[in-house]
């Protein structure tokens, strides 16, 4: 009989729980046989009289947060000494979730503010960081965010911890999208707790040789990722009036900014943070960690806490798959592929995390967020979603998973009807007016009375209508029969393009444009509706907060200032040239001459401006694409298409005029 070793896993999560019980604090990293990567003990709630003046900072963030004012507020918060003398070890994790959430909340309370910040949070939070053995860079981390700031509601402790029981510690916010959506992946580490131990039981089963001891750790892991996957992630809801809505237009104002680092290149609290992810990526088998994320969570992994990382580090000593591939038993083998398929699976765990995640960042780049938490950036018209979208994938397959069942075409087996509709038609659906329309491999849906029952929220279709959302369509939905019914049922007609040879790839890019100028009403108007409600929106109506006027007057800056003139400039301008190079006309360059700049103006008239301007930009972009419905290659012998072209350049632009210069001879 083999003599009987002690896993690795079981010796590091020992010496972790022993030093853990010795100090009265979890700063090496909390780790338990019953509790996973939580606290042993609840978060500390406050921080020793001495230090309450962060306390009671933290305590006004939201109402400082709501009126733009933690700026102001922090600018007047002493210089509170932290080194030992001062501060007990016992308070150090509070200070460090205290002053990283003031930190961020004074860099990020405003769209556009300042990058440094006030002494009272900077010489402190320094010295916090110091005596925690962290970076000197001044970094809000995952245990900070997320494992010690919470508390429970009914001060219940017990396992699971259900993020209907907790309240934030420290909330910026202060509304349920952020509370929701850091408590839910508080949640999902509870539901994970029993991996730990089945990470344990499962080293030690395979160093015992005991097949059935592995299959059984093998299923409380499958288990566990079951339940955070159906019970835990679906409680962030995208749907307005859900229980726990977590609104994705308010959620990309308010919370998604807050986290994100103060300086490009450097790791924030990210999800790939979490170490969930490294532990069953260590114990389930990885085939690599070449992709962006991949990457990234190997620097999460060797900046987490001492105790996260040694247990990760013995994990890696015994590879259980090694051991289920050695021996090949049936029922090995299918427990090991249950729970990578409930870990990295079309529907397991990261599979559903993806089509969340793609939705909720669809939006919140439309938005303005302009970068991610783990530093995906782009503007509206660079669809960085897609690219996120793209290594979430790719971080996914880098997991040993069955790959992905080849999805039929959205559009396959709809009862074909006869009404023939084109770009035009279904860009002027995208409002309540005209209703909502998508078109997804090649049909037209109208979604108008689906709109406020579709599980993917409102904003999701709202950010789509008018376009061809065929990508989008397959990131978010798997092939199931509730899904093509509802295609079938939806199904309002064939898109169609005019029959072209010498004005095709003209109509291309016309249809393109009109296409980039639907995204960016959609973009503007749900930017716009963080007001919604308030006299941002409608004359009359309530007044808004300051962070609201903050937003909106971001929002017209960035549309007014910044993404329309740049479309007018790099799409609409040499639009106009392709119609005169295809007219065979007198070659022209066109350029827009900026009229006087806005002035001051109430919010909710410069806001009307811009929805002005983008809507007759798109009224001639989409007369221009019936011209081509009408006349077929025939329209490049007709006037009107340089018209509407030169004519939108302008408008677009919020020009004065238009120059067009015509080159002389050499």
């Amino acid at each position: 009989m083999r003599p009987t070793h002690t896993a690795p896993a079981a010796r590091a999560l020992a010496a972790a729980q022993a030093t853990t019980d010795r100090p009265g604090h979890e700063h090496l990293g909390p780790l338990s046989a019953h509790r996973g990567f939580l606290p042993t003990r609840p978060p500390l709630p406050r921080l020793p009289a001495s230090h309450a003046a962060w306390d009671e900072a933290a305590a006004a963030l939201p109402a400082l947060f709501r009126d733009v004012a933690v700026r102001e507020a922090l600018d007047g918060l002493p210089v509170l000494p932290a080194g030992p003398d001062a501060l007990p070890d016992a308070a150090l994790q509070r200070a460090a979730t205290v002053l990283g959430l003031l930190g961020h909340a004074c860099v990020h309370g405003r769209a556009t503010g300042p990058a440094d910040l006030p002494a009272g949070v900077a010489v402190p939070w320094a010295q916090v960081r110091r005596r925690l053995g962290r970076s000197p860079e001044p970094v809000l981390t995952y245990p900070d965010l997320i494992v010690h700031n919470w508390r429970s509601a009914g001060g219940r402790d017990a396992l699971p911890l259900l993020s209907d029981d907790l309240r934030l510690l420290v909330p910026v916010a202060g509304n349920e999208e952020e509370r929701v959506f850091y408590l839910t992946q508080v949640e999902i580490l509870a539901r994970c707790a029993p991996v730990v131990t089945a990470a344990v039981a499962a080293q030690q089963a395979v160093l015992d040789d005991d097949a059935e001891a592995l299959a059984a750790a093998l299923a409380t892991v499958t288990a566990a990722l079951e339940a955070a996957t159906r019970r835990s992630l679906p409680l962030i809801d995208p749907r307005p009036g859900a229980r726990t809505a977590v609104d994705p237009v308010v959620w990309a104002k308010t919370v998604a900014p807050l986290a994100v680092p103060f300086r490009a290149g450097v790791l924030g609290p990210s999800g790939t943070a979490s170490p969930v992810f490294g532990l069953l990526d260590a114990l389930l088998g990885r085939r690599g960690h070449a992709s962006q994320l991949g990457r990234e969570i190997l620097l999460h992994r060797r900046s987490a806490p001492p105790h996260w990382r040694r247990f990760l580090d013995a994990v890696d000593e015994v590879p259980v798959p090694a051991y289920v591939a050695a021996r090949a038993r049936p029922g090995l083998v299918a427990a090991l592929d249950a729970a990578r398929e409930a870990y990295a699976g079309p529907e397991g765990f990261l599979g559903r995390h993806r089509r969340k995640v793609s939705g909720y960042l669809a939006v919140a780049f439309l938005v303005g967020r302009g970068v991610t938490i783990g530093g995906f950036a782009g503007t509206p018209g660079e669809h960085t979603w897609h690219t996120v979208d793209a290594a979430l994938t790719a971080s996914r397959t880098e997991r040993p998973v069955p790959p992905d069942a080849r999805r039929p075409a959205a559009g396959g087996g709809h009862r074909a009807r006869g009404r023939r509709l084109s770009v035009a038609d279904v860009a002027e659906h995208n409002d309540d007016a005209h209703g909502w329309w998508v078109a997804v491999d090649g049909r037209v849906h109208d979604v108008t009375g689906f709109l406020r029952r579709h599980p993917g929220g409102t904003a999701a279709l709202r950010a789509h209508a008018g376009l061809d959302a065929t990508a989008a369509f397959g990131r978010a939905h798997p092939d199931r029969p509730a899904v093509r019914r509802l295609l079938a049922a939806t199904d309002t007609g064939a898109l169609t393009r005019p029959a072209l040879t010498r004005a095709r790839l003209l109509h291309e890019e016309w249809g393109a444009a009109l296409a980039g100028l639907v995204q960016l009403q959609n973009a503007f108007r749900l930017d716009r509706s963080f007001g919604r409600g308030t006299e941002l929106c409608r004359a009359g109506g309530d007044r808004p907060t300051a962070l609201q006027a903050d937003r909106a007057a971001d929002t017209a800056a960035r549309f007014g200032d910044g993404y329309l003139p740049r479309f007018a400039v790099e799409v609409l301008a040499p639009l106009a040239e392709h119609v005169l190079r295809e007219q065979q006309a007198v070659p022209r360059r066109i350029r827009a001459v900026p009229g006087p700049p806005p002035g001051p103006g109430a919010p909710r008239q410069r806001l009307d401006g811009v929805d002005r301007r983008i809507a007759a930009t798109k009224e001639l972009l989409v007369a221009g694409a019936r011209a081509f419905d009408t006349w077929g290659d025939a329209v490049l012998g007709r006037g009107e298409l340089w018209r509407l072209a030169a004519s939108a350049v302008p408008v677009c632009a919020g020009a004065a005029t238009v120059a067009v210069s015509v080159p002389r001879a050499a």
